[in-house]
Parts: structure tokens; C-alpha cells; sequence
């Protein structure tokens, strides 16, 4: 039964928003109705933001900004009462200087190295010169300028950092598959799940995945993730670390396996992609693009600037994790066939694939130690940690089992097993 599409539950950058700016009217109220409080709730909503370090930037740049607004603002202002007191001041000269002065407040942020700042500054300039050229004391209105934006940014300094009481489980792994339960759409992960995964791996949960994509695959469908921990990559024939950029522990076939089952496929004329980690590198081998799917996946993956394909008409045996059959499907029903029939079946791992090429279908060939299971043993001897938690979309083989009408249920389940709300968790209120 298809199930209906719901409205998305608001975020917390929303209902931080709105948080932000109730407080931001909250003391201009307690200062005596004193400021204008549209400038601190515009400084607080963008200063909003959903990473915690992502809202020191925002608000160095709010603040500076401000201040080099004012100061010009300030000056030209300034020499204006003074040519209004010698009588040389009118309407024309004043749209002609201001202008002209905002030429020297955008290039002052390139003098000074903040280039980021222009357009807050630019701003702030405009306001004070256009709205209160006629002040009596622009020295007042200068002064509160800047200190309704330092309010607004310290206002949603506090609203980003404050969170409920909750408790970390720091030993436990938590580990889910790269499948449906990490997609929304179009193998896109959610905005949600990107900036919440990304904040609870920053808060020190011990996520990873495991999958049967190489780790260039992993660039590609999850962009933006944080990831701190090890893959569990090529179906757990390689284990990833995306920080140093290296293969920590990977299970190829031995050379006499590899060169066994490729001299094999060349006996039967069957073409092949042969997969090895080489200098930290995965290389890629064929010896000729021999049908429309090989073609297709040659053209789609050859730019990645994390595969390197090679086209060989030697045949090489070390380091190869996996060999890709690719063929019309009936070929590749009738060689699975071929090799279960042989004596040294059992020393490798075949695993049956779909394409994107209507009419083909490919084999994967690993090693037979290679298993995602046994490489997730591996990585939790290297993490150390007292338990494990997978998710996954089959029934029978994840500890959470996530449905496709919910993609963000993988992230909502990370955070709830991750930090539970309690009271015991009140030193973890306030984040820096």
C-alpha cells in the first residue's frame, strides 16, 4: 500500500529562528523600548545557523561588518553637519557624496582583508547616510546600530548552543548500510539527515557505513557528511578512512586465486573490470570496453578523480579486491552456471547485480573470506567500543530496520539511541 506523503515536521533552524528573534523583542523591551528591533532580529536570523561553527563565521562577519558600515557612515555624516553649517549642504550633494563613500566602504573590506563582510557593511553604510542624514546626533544613532546587532548575534549565540539534557553513548558503533535507508529521493539524502548526521558525528557519535559501492561511490551519494570513522567499503573487501584518504585493511584474492579465475574468464571470452588497491589507489583494468554496459560504466565513472582506469592487455594479479563481469544477462546466467560447476568454487564470493543496461547483468567475484560481516569485526576490534548498532532495510539482518516511507527515520533513530534526553545530561545543555 503506498503510503501517503506527509508535511515535513518544522526544523530546529526554524524554531530556533523564531526563538531568537521573540528574545531579540524580549530586550528591546527591557531596555525601555530603546534601539530599533528589526536590526537584532535580522543579525540573530542570520546568525542562525546549522552548525555551531558555522555561526562564528556568520557573526565575525555581521559584526565586523557593521562596525566598518558605521564607522563610514559615522564620517560621512559628520562632514555633512559641517557643510550644513557652512551652508554648503543640499539634497543633490548628499545622493552624490553617498555614493561615492560607498565606494570607499567596499573597498576598505578588501584593504582590510575581509572581502566577506562588503555586503553587511555596505548596508549598514546605506541605512544610517540615507535614513538619517538629518539626525542631530548621528553619534546615538551609530552607537545603537551596532549594539542592536550585538545584541542579535549574541542572542542567537545562545538559541544555536542551548539543547535539551541528553546523555552520549560513547561506546557504541553505529553502523547502516548505504542503501534506501539513507536516501529520500534520487539517491540524495535529505537536507535533515545531512545537517543532523553531521552535528551528532560532531558531537562524538561513532557513525560509519557499510556497502557494497567502492569509496568514490561514497563521495558522490553522500556529499557533505562528516564521516570520522573508518568504511566498510566494496562489500567489506576494503575498510576507508575518508580523513587520511587511505585504505587501512583490505582482503584481496592471492595471486594464484586472482590469476586463476581470470585466465578462466579469458578461456570463456568473457569481458571484465578487475579491481585493485594499488599505492592507495583503486586502479581499474580492462582490456577492451566489449558491450553496451561496460561503455556505460566506463562513461559514467571515468571522471572521478578517485577511480583510475587503465585499459591493459596484460592481465595483473596482485591486489585485486573484486572482478566485475559484465554481460548480456543471458551469458551471465549460463557462467554463474559454468562456475559452480568447477572444484575451486568455494574459493570465491559471487554475488549476482543488476545494470543500468536494459538486457545485462554483471557478477561480482570476491574473495571468499570477504564479507561485510567479518570486515565490521575488524572495525570493531579497531574502535573498541562495547556494542553495535546496524540499520539496514531487510528484514532479519539489521538491529533497525528502516521502511521506505521514512528516510529520515535511520538519522531520527542515530540520535535518540545516540543522546537520549535525560537530566544526567545537563553538562551537555550548553554547546561550544
Amino acid at each position: 500500500m503506498k503510503q501517503s506523503k506527509k508535511l515535513p515536521i518544522p526544523g530546529q533552524r526554524i524554531i530556533r529562528s523564531a526563538i531568537a528573534v521573540a528574545l531579540c523583542l524580549v530586550v528591546y523591551v527591557l531596555r525601555g523600548y530603546s534601539g530599533i528591533p528589526l536590526y537584532s532580529a535580522m543579525a540573530a536570523l542570520q546568525c542562525i545557523q546549522p552548525y555551531t561553527r558555522d555561526m562564528r563565521g556568520v557573526a565575525r562577519k555581521r559584526v565586523l561588518g557593521t562596525v566598518i558600515g558605521a564607522v563610514w557612515g559615522l564620517l560621512l555624516l559628520l562632514i555633512e553637519i559641517q557643510l550644513i553649517n557652512s551652508g554648503m549642504q543640499n539634497e543633490t550633494l548628499h545622493y552624490i557624496l553617498v555614493p561615492l563613500f560607498l565606494i570607499l566602504v567596499l573597498y576598505s573590506t578588501v584593504l582590510m582583508k575581509v572581502p566577506e563582510t562588503a555586503y553587511f557593511s555596505g548596508i549598514v553604510f546605506l541605512v544610517i547616510t540615507i535614513n538619517h542624514f538629518t539626525d542631530a546626533d548621528p553619534y546615538i544613532f551609530a552607537f545603537n546600530r551596532l549594539l542592536d546587532t550585538v545584541i542579535g548575534v549574541l542572542v542567537a549565540a545562545v538559541v544555536n548552543r542551548m539543547h535539551l539534557p541528553r546523555i552520549r553513548n560513547l561506546d557504541t558503533l553505529y553502523v547502516s548500510s548505504l542503501g534506501d535507508d539513507m536516501f529520500e529521493s534520487k539517491n540524495r539524502i535529505s537536507p535533515y539527515s545531512l545537517v543532523e548526521l553531521n552535528r551528532l558525528i560532531d558531537d562524538g557519535a561513532k557513525f560509519t557505513i557499510s556497502t557494497d559501492q567502492t569509496q568514490a561511490t561514497v563521495r558522490e551519494l553522500l556529499p557533505g557528511i562528516r564521516f570520522r570513522y573508518p568504511l566498510i567499503t566494496m562489500d567489506g573487501a576494503a575498510l576507508y578512512d575518508m580523513e587520511s584518504l587511505e585504505y587501512i585493511r583490505t582482503i584481496p584474492m592471492s595471486e594464484d586465486s586472482a590469476e586463476r579465475i581470470i585466465k578462466w574468464l579469458r578461456e570463456k571470452n568473457m569481458p571484465f573490470f578487475s579491481n585493485s588497491i594499488e599505492q592507495n589507489l583503486l586502479v581499474i583494468r580492462y582490456s577492451e570496453l566489449a558491450n553496451d554496459a561496460m561503455k556505460n560504466i566506463f562513461e559514467k565513472k571515468r571522471h572521478s578523480p578517485y577511480r583510475n582506469y587503465i585499459k591493459s592487455d596484460k592481465d595483473f594479479y596482485e591486489n585485486i579486491v573484486y572482478i566485475y563481469v559484465v554481460d548480456k544477462t543471458e551469458v551471465i546466467n549460463r557462467i554463474r552456471e559454468d562456475i559452480s560447476l568447477e572444484g575451486w568454487r568455494a574459493d570465491y564470493r559471487i554475488v549476482d547485480l543488476e545494470t543500468e543496461q536494459e538486457g545485462y547483468s554483471a557478477l561480482k567475484i570476491y574473495d571468499s573470506s570477504c564479507t561485510q560481516k567479518a570486515m565490521l569485526a575488524e572495525l570493531e576490534g579497531i574502535m573498541n567500543t562495547k556494542e553495535t548498532v546496524t540499520f539496514g532495510y531487510t528484514e532479519g539482518e539489521y538491529d533497525v530496520v528502516i521502511h521506505d516511507y521514512d528516510k529520515n527515520r535511520m538519522v531520527r533513530e542515530l540520535k535518540r539511541r545516540f543522546e537520549p534526553i535525560s537530566i544526567r545530561g545537563w553538562k551537555n545543555m550548553f554547546r561550544m
